[in-house]
């Protein structure tokens, strides 16, 4: 038997009443989609929804489920520490969970780093932007086109898309500057770098805050030289490298983090999501000279490395290198490369480009409406998606790196005819 199980309509009826309660109470910026499945529990790759119908799981709660929904080793570290104490406050009452995760964490990251642990993905970018304006003393912070890296004020002075993330929220955080992504939207290596020398040359910057892999951008692999001259440029003006790791970290394209890839070590790197499984944690981890540079109480927060968070994030990482899941990332990324390369060749014309790093795969369809159509076919057959890009043309693929190969056929067994169908409907 497969995964999927499809007993209703989608979404069912259980799921419509679900999301038709929210206008009364949610606040519409963040309420769901009515033709969203509501959720009612998950184990390892599938979801089942409040109908009873069961789904395979390309989502991956935004990328934040590498050991998959409910592993149960997450779920025993969170419930044994729940039951021992749920928060302090680390610097006013310590505990050894903080030093233990931050060790894991550093040696992961290529040893010889010290670590800060925060809520967020925002909160992890923010701090280690504030870290590098104290060690160099200069305001200036250098982003790319494309990016996302947060929806707080700083992130979002960062953050390059508009709409729907930065209209009517600013101003922003000044001392700011944009610069050419490789591969997105026509810029060229030349682009950034002729850009670049203008810019380090002219203003006092502090860090360049940089995504190996475009994330939300729309999973946009720059050429292989890309961050190492990105690396040049921060050392050769006496600034920092801040690589923004949290889509792109903990394995998922194949190393456990993608600056490895192309032999760059960051001076601050950025970490969230699948940290601790979706737990609200992150970390920003950094050469030691440059992390303990700040003084005593500098960094902190009343709910930064919560307890609960880091024992989740000890047993994700033991996960992750018991179950080799960083190799896994690679398998599985051979195996989506090859099945929507062969679903391109079954069906012209319905795909433009695919691309990605590992498990960390962007397949760019010819328009929107068409990806749209091949996402509802989709879901209705067992299968949940999520875009990106600024046109919502880009499959992104961030399923947890625990899908098994059985389930991946199956999802694809599912895409070829969503592809199929889609297309039909195009041409009616």
């Amino acid at each position: 038997m497969g995964s999927i199980r499809i007993v209703s309509d989608i979404p069912g009826p259980r799921s419509r009443l679900v999301t038709a309660a929210a206008p009364a109470w949610v606040a519409r910026p963040v309420a769901p989609d009515p033709q969203s499945v509501a959720i009612a529990r998950g184990g390892g790759a599938v979801v089942e929804d409040v109908d009873g119908n069961r789904y395979l799981d390309m989502v991956g709660g935004l990328g934040c489920l590498a050991v998959g929904h409910a592993h149960p080793r997450v779920v025993e570290a969170v419930r044994e520490q729940a039951v021992r104490f749920l928060h302090t406050d680390y610097s006013v009452i310590p505990y050894d969970l903080y030093h233990r995760l931050a060790e894991g964490v550093s040696r992961h990251c290529g040893g010889e780093r010290k670590v800060a642990f925060f809520n967020s993905g925002a909160e992890a970018i923010e701090n280690a932007v504030k870290i590098a304006r104290a060690v160099t003393r200069r305001p200036g912070i250098v982003c790319f086109e494309g990016a996302f890296h947060g929806r707080t004020n700083l992130t979002l002075a960062l953050t390059h898309r508009e709409v729907p993330y930065k209209q009517g929220f600013g101003p922003f955080t000044p001392e700011v500057y944009r610069l050419p992504y490789p591969g997105f939207e026509g810029a060229t290596m030349e682009s950034f770098e002729k850009a670049a020398r203008e810019l380090f040359g002219r203003h006092d910057i502090a860090a360049a805050v940089v995504e190996p892999v475009l994330g939300e951008g729309g999973f946009i692999v720059p050429p292989p030289e890309f961050l190492p001259l990105v690396k040049w440029f921060t050392k050769e003006f006496g600034a920092l490298l801040v690589a923004d790791e949290i889509q792109t970290g903990y394995g998922r394209t194949g190393m456990f983090l993608a600056s490895e890839r192309r032999g760059v070590r960051p001076d601050l790197v950025a970490l969230g999501k699948s940290i601790a499984s979706g737990l609200p944690l992150s970390a920003v981890a950094g050469e030691p000279d440059v992390m303990d540079a700040l003084g005593p109480g500098t960094l902190g927060g009343t709910y930064v490395g919560n307890p609960v968070t880091l024992a989740a994030g000890i047993a994700v990482l033991e996960i992750i290198d018991e179950g080799n899941l960083v190799d896994r990332a690679k398998r599985l990324g051979d195996l989506i490369t090859t099945g929507w390369t062969a679903i391109a060749a079954a069906v012209p014309g319905l795909i433009g480009d695919i691309r990605g790093l590992g498990s960390m795969v962007g397949v760019e369809f010819r328009d929107r409406e068409t990806l749209a159509r091949l996402r509802t076919t989709a879901m209705q057959l067992g299968v949940l998606t999520v875009t990106a890009g600024k046109e919502a043309k880009v499959l992104r693929h961030l399923l947890p790196l625990v899908m098994t190969d059985d389930q991946l056929a199956e999802t694809f067994a599912v895409f070829n005819e969503a592809a199929a169908a889609a297309v039909a409907a195009a041409a009616v």
